[in-house]
């Protein structure tokens, strides 16, 4: 029997499974085996905890293994995905894929298939793939110039907000839950945290944003409203670009075909109310539109790819 490892390598954290082309038989969590943000010893010690999680697991040992792919964030840093690459081979056997992270979120949705992703995380971008299996991307232009529905641009939308109920002598929840998240005591303490250097993490502020909207906070929840239907817009651009290209190369294409939409990430998967914003939000302009019900797994995505791989060569 064959089998497969399936990895979602990011920068904090470290996702795996194996198993079959039908079966998950284990699965592991570990820390970052991403060398731009962990030294190569905590990177080697990463990578072995969870493979040995899984051998542990499964009864499979490692040079049983067929094929392999990691989804890894960061991968045009060659540096970062040639010791992923290097690291892996002097552990299991068979071959050995390397691509972005989208792309097994993407195939975790679709199996290689025509669809979008959201995916919305401490940042945020879209892809999706048109039936002739050319990508399409929007947003991923970073904190600053993008991110939206990201839990750094709730953060930053938050603190925005905020003030501005501040100006308008507004109630909001926000202000305590802010000063208890960040210890601080005043406006200017404020202030001064976060026009900061190094910048804080934002992001940290989105859990407490989303407990403020489900207590009923109008500012709060206007926050994730925008996030939502900002993420949305993201959203159908890609359909937009998709069904272009589906017109563009055939006139079998012509007819334009409802899209399937899909998510991904901590804060699209935790904020349901962020979420329901988007889906109204992409419905209101595509009535036609249809919904994965729960988030794409991307381990099981990179299992699909690394079974694809294995077969191809």
């Amino acid at each position: 029997m064959a089998y497969f490892l399936g990895i979602d390598a990011g920068a904090t954290k470290t996702n795996c499974v194996l198993g079959t082309e039908t079966d998950v038989l284990a699965r592991a969590h570990g820390g970052s085996i991403k060398v731009a943000r962990v030294s190569e010893a905590d990177a080697e010690k990463h990578l072995q905890d969870v493979l040995s999680f899984l051998v542990q697991q499964s009864g499979v040992a490692l040079s049983a293994i067929t094929g392999t792919c990691v989804g890894l964030s960061g991968i045009s840093i060659s540096s970062v995905a040639d010791w992923v690459r290097n690291a892996l081979a002097a552990h299991v056997s068979g071959t050995i894929e390397i691509c972005g992270d989208e792309l097994i979120a993407l195939d975790a949705a679709f199996h290689g298939g025509r669809g979008i992703l959201a995916i919305a995380g401490t940042g945020s971008h879209v892809v999706g793939r048109a039936r002739d299996g050319q990508l399409v991307r929007t947003g991923g232009w970073g904190p600053v110039m993008s991110d939206q529905g990201a839990g750094t641009r709730i953060g930053l939308l938050a603190l925005r907000a905020m003030f501005h109920a501040q100006d308008a002598s507004e109630a909001t929840a926000l202000l305590p839950a802010i000063h208890a998240a960040w210890g601080t005591h005043t406006i200017e303490d404020l202030i001064e945290r976060g026009n900061s250097l190094p910048v804080v993490e934002f992001s940290k502020l989105a859990p407490l944003v989303a407990e403020a909207a489900a207590a009923g906070d109008a500012v709060a929840r206007s926050v994730l409203q925008q996030s939502g239907e900002e993420l949305a817009d993201l959203v159908l651009l890609a359909m937009r670009k998709g069904s272009a290209l589906e017109s563009s190369a055939s006139s079998h294409f012509s007819t334009v075909e409802p899209w399937t939409v899909a998510y991904t990430g901590s804060v699209v998967e935790k904020i349901s109310f962020l979420r329901e914003c988007t889906i109204v939000a992409i419905h209101r302009s595509d009535p036609a539109v249809q919904f994965q019900p729960g988030p794409a797994d991307p381990p099981l995505g990179a299992l699909w790819r690394a079974a694809k791989c294995a077969s191809r060569s």
